[in-house]
């Protein structure tokens, strides 16, 4: 009998231990928050990018159309979703993002921007597929045409590819899936910009030139140090600061290479052609422009006195518009040489794309940028108040405008489409967003009817908290059953 109360006392004491040792080692505590939006690239699907996400790439121009027998261009390729009909393994499961081009040589990808409190050290890592071939799949790629696949950091989210991104190595991996990271710490503006890319290029163009992206994740690895706020929103980021260069004693003028720097945004920060610094740096740049951290860059010929006007050489994209304007009027100030291009952004609560003054609301922390055939134009960022804002003084032409959604909601339609300004017009244009829980509901939502889901003080819901109360609970019953069994067992012994 003794023996049995010792057994009993024991028995006790170990539901105990295992009832205060479980609740920590749950996964809320062991698992990292993915950032992302839409991280493994499910439906909806807007112009073939997936929900959440925005496509961006690289456009040669003219030279799309000559077709240089050197194959030196790159031309917008086609985005679409990937659901694998044939179980190729071109999807990570789901859906996943493919993007390529048939006969024409591509450089692109999709980004996304999330904030982010400066200081913070993230990680972001993709998953991505590739293949080049003239045949159909599963046949095997053509080992000589390399998809250099990368993934990115902006650390200010400024949403450009060719300004201020911190790129991964280049992957060359074909046919089978390929894991890329990236590591950044967040700037002062309080968000990031991820990117996914690849790139043919210098290569006779295939049938098929392909790469499917999948299970991206962005992730905290080290929280900052100290708590800084967010600056509240401004009328316009300030002016890039001039580029610094160096002279050296053989006369020449060179730049050297930053973390984040490229060729394109070198040719654009000094006003020069790209193709004159590839031909002045013939033998130093690596694959595909690859620089290096502290390489000298030769930009000979650049007056140091001189202010440079951000003029790249390669043309920015364009588009036809996705999305009729809400008014286009005739100006009537006198600046008949130049455009304006106003914009607002605001609650699109039944997701119509059309602004109910009475019950849609502006929206602040809206990024805004315009990009024309000259380079950028400008970006603004909402404040809710004092929209609509004006990019004045526009020259007549092609423009391109790409949005970031504020936090918690989307973009009611594409991320990025074009508009053709003429000399006299002013462009207006109401930006609709509607919650990422919303989905474009065609139903007009009361003013203060959004219900969210409770939070527990760490930040954790409730439905977190419960489903830990569940797993624990599941452990501890399986654990109060082996010691009912085992006591059983003793006393039948007895």
């Amino acid at each position: 009998m003794r023996n049995k109360k010792k057994l009993v006392v024991w028995s006790v004491l170990l539901l105990v231990t295992a009832l205060l040792a479980g609740i920590p080692g749950t996964s809320l505590h062991a698992q990292s928050q993915n950032l992302l939006t839409n991280p493994n690239f499910e439906p909806p699907y807007t112009n073939g990018v997936a929900n959440g996400w925005s496509s961006w790439y690289e456009d040669s121009g003219e030279l799309c159309n000559t077709k240089p027998s050197d194959w030196d261009f790159v031309c917008p390729p086609i985005w679409s979703e990937e659901i694998d009909v044939n179980n190729y393994g071109l999807t990570g499961g789901g859906s996943s993002q493919h993007i390529g081009n048939s006969y024409m040589t591509w450089h692109a990808g999709v980004y996304q921007t999330v904030a982010v409190a400066p200081g913070s050290r993230v990680r972001f890592t993709a998953s991505g597929y590739s293949r080049a071939s003239n045949d159909q799949p599963p046949g095997a790629s053509y080992t000589d045409w390399k998809p250099r696949m990368m993934v990115g950091i902006d650390p200010e989210g400024r949403g450009l590819w060719y300004e201020g991104v911190i790129w991964s190595a280049t992957n060359d991996g074909q046919d089978s899936w390929q894991t890329i990271s990236v590591e950044a710490t967040a700037g002062a503006s309080g968000k990031v910009s991820v990117y996914v890319s690849s790139q043919y290029r210098l290569v006779l163009a295939l049938a098929h030139m392909d790469t499917w992206w999948d299970n991206a994740t962005l992730e905290i690895v080290q929280p900052a140090a100290t708590a800084t706020p967010v600056p509240p929103p401004t009328s316009a980021v300030p002016p890039t600061p001039r580029a610094t260069s160096t002279p050296r004693p053989d006369g020449a003028v060179v730049h050297i290479v930053e973390a984040g720097d490229t060729l394109f945004g070198i040719a654009i920060q000094y006003g020069v052609d790209v193709n004159d610094l590839r031909s002045m740096n013939a033998g130093s740049l690596g694959p595909n422009d690859m620089l290096q951290i502290g390489q000298e860059i030769v930009i000979s010929g650049t007056p140091l006195t001189t202010e440079p006007t951000p003029v790249p050489t390669e043309a920015q994209p364009t588009t036809e518009p996705t999305t009729a304007p809400t008014t286009v009027e005739t100006d009537t100030t006198g600046t008949a040489e130049t455009a304006s291009f106003c914009i607002s952004a605001y609650h699109d609560r039944n997701g119509d794309d059309a602004r109910q003054i009475d019950s849609e609301e502006l929206l602040p922390n809206a990024t805004i940028t315009l990009v024309g055939t000259d380079g950028p134009a400008g970006t603004y960022t909402t404040d809710g108040v004092s929209e609509p804002y004006c990019f004045e003084n526009l020259q007549p032409g092609d423009y391109v405008l790409r949005q970031t959604p504020p936090a918690g909601y989307q973009v009611n339609g594409a991320g990025e489409w074009g508009v053709i300004l003429g000399a006299g017009q002013i462009y207006s244009r109401d930006m609709g967003y509607v919650r990422e829980t919303e989905g474009g509901d065609s139903t007009v939502e009361p003013a203060g009817s959004e219900t969210e889901e409770p939070e527990t003080p760490d930040g954790s819901t409730l439905t977190d908290v419960l489903n830990i109360v569940i797993r624990v609970s599941g452990g501890l019953v399986l654990l109060l059953a082996l010691v009912v069994a085992g006591l059983f067992i003793a006393s039948r012994r007895r």
